[in-house]
């Protein structure tokens, strides 16, 4: 997945997701907030039909990319945590 640093300072950083509309922004923002070094994390998609997902986030005693890495590595979990949950029903039905 591509994106786009549009700005970035010592704790801010705004960037755009090209292509994404709603659900994993979403999610990133989701998972950027378990993290209370963030203080904001959100996303803004200003017209559904043209331009790209815009996300802020804006931290304090970390930097936004580790921030960013940080929830990440949660989606990653998460995504495991709900694979391994499917798994063990697939295998139920067996």
């Amino acid at each position: 997945m591509k994106i786009n640093v549009l700005k970035e300072t010592k704790d801010t950083m705004v960037f755009e997701i090209p292509g994404e509309q709603h659900t994993f922004p979403q999610l990133l923002c989701w998972a950027l907030l378990q993290n209370p070094k963030v203080e904001v994390a959100v996303y803004n998609k200003e017209h559904p039909l043209i331009g790209d997902t815009k996300v802020y986030i804006k931290c304090k005693g970390i930097t936004p990319k580790k921030a960013l890495l940080g929830a990440l590595d949660i989606i990653d979990k998460e995504l495991a945590s709900l694979k391994r949950g499917i798994q063990k029903i697939e295998a139920k039905k067996k």
